[in-house]
């Protein structure tokens, strides 16, 4: 009679870690996500705000040059990658405007496997490294 008391519990093991690894899989899953969501926002967010830093800067110094350095190290700070800046002349100090263009990087656990398979890789990518571009006016 030990035998089938045996084969329950090693039936509880099994059911156990296939549980265990379908919860793990789940949870990794989600913060993939929140992790692409997060770099995403935090792009958007960025760039908006770095160009409003260099329209500041601007108007302070009236240079374009110091302008671009508030909004390179605002990016940079944050932690994400300047990628370019560009000014357009307006009426005056106040109306130029300002576009930044940043990008951002997602650590995925389980996502980036996805550019493994034939066709995804170029959409991984980007979905990895979201590169946003803001005006500011």
């Amino acid at each position: 009679m030990p035998a089938p008391e045996r084969r329950r519990q090693q039936g509880l093991i099994r059911e156990a870690f296939w549980i265990f690894l379908t919860v793990a899989i789940v949870m990794a899953v989600m913060l993939d996500g929140f992790a692409i969501f997060t770099a995403q926002r935090d792009a958007r967010g960025d760039a908006a705000d770095a160009g409003s830093e260099a329209k500041q800067k601007y108007v302070e110094t009236g240079r374009i040059d110091l302008a671009e350095k508030a909004a390179r190290t605002f990016v940079q700070d944050n932690g994400g990658e300047f990628l370019d800046f560009s000014s357009s002349a307006g009426t005056g100090p106040d109306t130029r405007s300002f576009t930044v263009t940043v990008r951002y990087r997602a650590d995925t656990y389980l996502f980036h496997y996805l550019g493994y398979v034939a066709g995804l890789k170029d959409w991984v990518r980007d979905v990895e490294n979201p590169t946003i571009t803001r005006t500011t006016s």
